[in-house]
């Protein structure tokens, strides 16, 4: 069997079960002699089996009509990882909760979620600003970060920052800085572009000494900014915000407050550097 006889969607098949038995034996002979695809599909099936383990108790909870209606509304060409995704309940803190920091740069909005209308010609209709869709950001940075591999990422060793940053701005359509964590223990594994529902969004990931991994997801969206606000999403946390062109979610695990008020530093800190 020669390799143009086995395509990405037969692989992809394999791993969810979807094919018959015949062509599935077939595969699996093909990949004993084929070693580079075998540890892809084993990837995949790992991925498949850690989604499974976060979320298969939420998945079989009743969604509430609001995410339910989402769902409706957005499932068309979006990725079965991020229609999985749309299950996670959020847990955002706001400025009662003592997790709100404001004076960095952005727009003193908070965590509305309300449309801000902005002057317009006389008899013209007011432009109306959409708010931050937090729950559509806070899905695909928390699945982005679980299902990141070193070896899907281009290494920023191939140019340094300068280099990566051409390499997303030229699939982005727009430049983006690269931000560092190096003062907080962290140095880039490396960066990607994804797809997303208002055109290519950004990942960088960094990790520590230990291999503990941070992600930063970047993606367009024109809203009427929020400050940097804490959020939970099953075991990940993170910080996001949005500059009224851009939203961004600083994601990682923590075990405890020490590691949320870490977070908080490095969510300020690429927040400097991107405002820039």
């Amino acid at each position: 069997m020669g390799d143009d006889r086995v395509t990405d969607s037969e692989l992809n098949a394999l791993v969810d079960d979807e094919l018959d038995p015949a062509r599935q034996a077939e595969i699996e002979a093909w990949l004993a002699d084929n070693p580079e695809a075998a540890q892809r599909v084993a990837r995949y099936r790992s991925q498949n089996a850690g989604l499974h383990a976060l979320y298969d108790d939420i998945l079989n909870e009743e969604l509430p009509a609001r995410t339910a209606a989402l769902l409706d509304v957005r499932r068309a060409g979006v990725p079965a990882w991020a229609a999985m995704a749309a299950a996670i309940t959020l847990f955002v803190v706001g400025a009662a909760g003592g997790w709100l920091v404001r004076g960095e740069g952005v727009s003193d909005t908070g965590t509305q979620l309300v449309a801000a209308a902005t002057t317009s010609p006389i008899d013209a209709p007011p432009v109306v600003i959409p708010p931050i869709d937090t729950q559509v950001l806070m899905q695909r940075a928390s699945m982005a970060h679980v299902v990141s591999h070193q070896d899907e990422l281009r290494s920023p060793a191939a140019g340094g920052p300068a280099a990566m940053a051409d390499y997303i701005a030229d699939r982005m359509g727009k430049q983006i800085r690269v931000p560092s964590l190096d003062s907080f223990g962290y140095n880039m594994v490396g960066g990607r572009v994804l797809p997303d529902t208002d055109g290519p969004a950004a990942q960088f990931v960094f990790a520590d000494e230990n291999g503990h991994k941070v992600s930063l997801y970047v993606r367009s969206e024109q809203a009427n900014g929020v400050d940097i606000t804490y959020a939970l999403a099953d075991d990940l946390s993170m910080f996001y915000w949005n500059d009224s062109d851009r939203s961004y979610a600083l994601v990682t695990r923590i075990d405890d407050d020490t590691g949320r008020e870490a977070l908080l530093s490095a969510a300020k800190a690429v927040h400097r550097q991107l405002s820039q």
